[in-house]
């Protein structure tokens, strides 16, 4: 597509935004826009959102559902992620319509969904977590597992202030389903050698080297094969067990564990060197 002819079929559907026809025209446009990984129609599709009258246009008052639409929208932009999603982002993030209905939590995945993240994007879930959202803001972090995402996420896991029961249900949702990542193994072991409380460090411990149902009071996330992990992540997971038994900071009882997982890892960098 041309120049020419992309910038037509931008404005089409900005002129269908600027109508105000039915919501589902308008999330049709809308999602066209946030699908098409343009930064010209992402910078207009970002006026429209910013529009109160427009939210309420493509999600009425008497909807049942208040972000129906606004949902299937972010989740285009969430499913398409890049610098102009978090520019667009971050021009709604701190906006009050956004604090309503659940808005904000729609425009934080998608701004956690743009990887590596950015100052100015941590900038943003810092001010999120000083409005409430802290729990829904780690999960994000760590999923993200850009190294900017994870300072925010260790400085949160540090901070004595928030009750350590929080924190450690926090780390072993945080931690434990992305545990073959190179960078959340080394956040993991910077948690351990810092000065936080001794639960705190056993629980990034145990979030790398184990695995236990009733850490969940409901169906908490699984762990994913080491298989599937680099062969840098697994040979910095050794250097970090060794690194726990040789300075006797694991407690007895993760010790079999450490050990199990030492094995497997040795067997999967042996098949790897073939």
């Amino acid at each position: 597509m041309t120049g020419e002819m992309r910038s037509k079929w931008i404005d089409q559907r900005v002129a269908v935004l600027e109508s105000g026809k039915g919501p589902q025209e308008l999330q049709a446009a809308a999602e066209e826009l946030a699908s098409s990984d343009d930064p010209h129609a992402l910078d207009a599709l970002g006026s429209f959102l910013g529009r109160s009258e427009f939210l309420d246009q493509l999600d009425p008052p008497d909807s049942e559902n208040r972000i129906a639409s606004l949902f299937s929208l972010f989740a285009a932009l969430t499913a398409a992620p890049s610098p102009e999603v978090a520019r667009l982002c971050l021009r709604l993030v701190d906006e009050p319509m956004y604090a309503q209905y659940g808005r904000r939590l729609l425009v934080l995945e998608a701004l956690a969904a743009v990887v590596p993240m950015s100052p100015d994007t941590a900038a943003a879930f810092r001010r999120a977590n000083d409005e409430g959202y802290y729990t829904f803001d780690a999960h994000l972090l760590a999923k993200n597992s850009s190294q900017m995402a994870l300072d925010l996420y260790r400085s949160m896991m540090s901070d004595q202030s928030v009750d350590e029961e929080l924190r450690v249900e926090l780390l072993h949702s945080g931690i434990l389903p992305y545990r073959n990542r190179l960078t959340i193994l080394r956040t993991a072991s910077a948690l351990i050698d810092s000065n936080v409380e001794p639960l705190i460090a056993q629980t990034a411990m145990e979030s790398v080297f184990d695995y236990q149902m009733d850490w969940f009071v409901l169906h908490g996330p699984t762990p994913p094969p080491w298989r599937t992990a680099s062969e840098d992540a697994l040979r910095y997971l050794l250097q970090l067990a060794s690194a726990l038994i040789d300075k006797q900071k694991a407690p007895a009882s993760l010790m079999p564990a450490i050990e199990e997982t030492v094995a497997t890892v040795g067997a999967l960098l042996a098949a790897r060197a073939g």
